[in-house]
């Protein structure tokens, strides 16, 4: 079973980074929702549900094998990928290179106001260089934070290109449970070199503590 897996906990991180971005704008995202999300990463689509809360979310995504959930938190530099079907729960560093997506700088160029999939939101223009590469591309956020769709292109110093895709659909503003964004109890801790073999996919190792 070989899939994309790495890179869609690396994109699916995203948007605590680009959440961040904007609290240095607007403030804290001052809303919890739930929405249909879609990636797209070099022409493969991903399409899962996600649930926010101010700090902290939770992505769900169908894989051939496997249903992962992802658990993302606010200033944290680690995250957790959870594996219903076996019980189990993976601890994995956020990749340093979408530092460059937490950046306050990205959102300098407001280029408009647009609708999208009924939400007003603000567009702006992407052009930010990290040590690893080149973020090109159009940012379309919400009043309240939300990154309602994202069209960017990411070059890194040795010239490969990914192109990125993301959308909210069906967005639902209101409170979550916060169960939602708990690691079920009794779920063992597998380390990522051990998961690695389940998965198709090799993790970084979260920080020591």
């Amino acid at each position: 079973m070989r899939v994309r897996f790495r890179l869609i906990a690396i994109l699916l991180a995203m948007l605590s980074p680009i959440t961040a971005a904007a609290l240095a704008e607007k403030g804290d995202a001052r809303v919890g929702f739930s929405a249909e999300r879609v990636l797209v990463i070099d022409g493969q689509n991903y399409t899962g549900k996600m649930w926010h809360m101010p700090g902290e979310q939770r992505h769900e995504q169908a894989l051939p094998a496997l249903r992962p959930v992802f658990i993302l938190r606010a200033g944290s530099a680690v995250a957790d990928a959870i594996l219903p079907q076996l019980h189990t729960v993976v601890e994995f560093a956020v990749p340093k290179e979408l530092s460059l997506l937490g950046d306050p700088n990205l959102l300098r160029q407001p280029v408009g106001e647009e609708t999208v999939n009924d939400i007003a939101t603000t567009k702006y223009a992407v052009d930010e260089n990290s040590p690893s590469g080149r973020a090109t591309g159009v940012l379309w956020l919400s009043q309240d934070g939300i990154p309602m769709r994202c069209d960017a292109k990411f070059v890194v110093k040795n010239g490969k290109a990914s192109t990125i895709h993301w959308e909210l659909r069906h967005v639902e503003i209101g409170r979550q449970d916060a169960a939602l964004f708990e690691v079920p109890q009794g779920y063992a801790k597998l380390s990522p070199e051990a998961a690695a073999p389940l998965l198709g996919m090799r993790l970084a190792r979260p920080p020591s503590h």
